[in-house]
């Protein structure tokens, strides 16, 4: 699944990007580090690029299976964002905040671009894959959010056929069914409702996304 909105590059901006986030994650269990790690990666194009300037910037999220990533794009700088390879640890005095807190939560981040414009980006993986990572034990616990059970999958399908401008989808932390708009919409935004037959007579009632 990926989403992506686009942001006016303004400090009152930065806690809007960190609630886009949170509100696409729902329960999963990384989702408030995540969030500020976007919220950090908005700050930085705010407050460092030419997206600061009256411009703009977007903020990508992409979930596959226990994969989070998330990345901004922003409207370039003279001066580069990180000092060292992916994976270098950041300075202590860095640790907490901006892009040394990036560094620290994420399992991997980078940059790609140059001046005219930049990509800053972070992949987490689920809090049990990292434990898995850093010992060589197996996870403790498995879960693939985005994908339908068994027992849901005939209702998943069905939603997915009936409402094309919707992106759908089953919760397994949440046990709750949820959609979102494929694009950007004022009178639309994430819905979750109980079962797969609430969710439809809300989107029955909401019309085309």
């Amino acid at each position: 699944m990926r989403w992506c909105k686009v942001f006016p590059g303004q400090e009152d901006q930065i806690p809007e990007v960190a609630t886009f986030v949170t509100q696409l994650l729902g329960s999963h269990p990384d989702r408030d580090p995540i969030a500020s790690c976007a919220a950090e990666l908005a700050a930085n194009a705010i407050r460092h690029t030419a997206s600061g300037q009256d411009g703009f910037f977007a903020t990508e999220v992409t979930w596959t299976g226990q994969t989070v990533r998330v990345a901004v794009s922003d409207g370039g700088a003279d001066t580069v964002p990180f000092t060292g390879p992916a994976g270098t640890p950041p300075a202590p005095q860095h640790a907490e905040h901006g892009l040394g807190a990036l560094a620290r939560l994420s399992a991997r981040w980078g940059t790609e671009g140059d001046y005219r414009g930049r990509v800053v980006w972070a992949q987490f993986l689920a809090s049990t894959d990292l434990a898995s990572t850093s010992t060589g034990s197996a996870p403790v616990a498995t879960s693939v959010p985005l994908a339908a059970e068994r027992s849901t999958a005939a209702e998943a399908a069905d939603l997915a056929e009936r409402y094309k401008g919707w992106h759908t989808w089953f919760g397994h932390w949440t046990r709750q069914w949820w959609a979102i708009p494929r694009q950007a919409s004022a009178t639309a935004a994430l819905i979750a409702e109980p079962t797969a037959v609430a969710l439809a007579l809300k989107l029955d009632s909401l019309g085309p996304a």
